[in-house]
């Protein structure tokens, strides 16, 4: 890749063996790095990582009450097989969605799966 002015510079802003795939990669490419000092045409960081795993903050209940939710049972069902009142039931339930970053129950059925809290099984 060329621009009209010379090669695209590519300043590389890592360290470790993320700085070396980055490097391989723009010499495949044909991209030349930039002096210390100099502009540059790109800046190239490593990705930041993807969330991994459930918020640390999740209580057992919230889990618990999540694997109800999944399996589709109504807040007034959850609530009699927990032996708790619905209106706590509905509180657990905010905090669950605040903590995945949801706002409705498909939502959050969505986001476990993603983060791996729970596995559909045939």
């Amino acid at each position: 890749m060329r621009l009209e002015s010379g090669p695209l510079r590519l300043r590389i802003e890592a360290d470790g063996p993320e700085a070396g795939e980055l490097l391989a990669r723009a010499e495949e490419d044909g991209i030349v790095l930039a002096a210390p000092g100099e502009a540059a045409d790109l800046v190239a960081r490593p990705a930041a990582p993807a969330a991994s795993g459930p918020p640390s903050s999740l209580s057992p209940r919230e889990l618990e009450i999540l694997d109800y939710l999944v399996d589709g049972w109504s807040n007034a069902e959850i609530a009699s097989a927990l032996r708790i009142g619905v209106r706590t039931v509905r509180f657990h339930l905010e905090g669950l969605y605040g903590k995945l970053g949801v706002s409705r129950r498909g939502e959050a059925t969505r986001e476990a799966l993603r983060l791996g809290l729970i596995r559909f099984s045939v």
